[in-house]
């Protein structure tokens, strides 16, 4: 997670009960802009740091819920090989 749903955020209550893994670091081709006040992945040139959880089905869901159709769950490369899945922005902003 790379935003509101990080520790000490607004919005981490919805991983209370999920398995915080450790900090984690994007390999060089994401960026952030904040959309509403609310900062979203986009496709880039920077690393971006963040941490990384384990959740299961259910909490996904409710992630999904959460994120909206603003944005798109997909696969994303760490900078340790590690491929796990991000909110990413569906659609470029205006």
């Amino acid at each position: 997670m790379y935003g509101s749903l990080r520790r000490e955020q607004p919005n981490h209550g919805l991983l209370s009960h999920a398995r915080f893994l450790g900090e984690a670091r994007t390999v060089p081709s994401y960026d952030l802009t904040k959309v509403d006040g609310f900062l979203a992945l986009i496709p880039g040139e920077r690393g971006i740091g963040g941490e990384l959880y384990e959740v299961d089905h259910a909490l996904l869901v409710q992630l999904d819920e959460f994120e909206g159709a603003a944005y798109v769950r997909e696969a994303i490369e760490l900078s340790d090989g590690q491929q796990p899945f991000a909110y990413v922005l569906s659609a470029p902003i205006a």
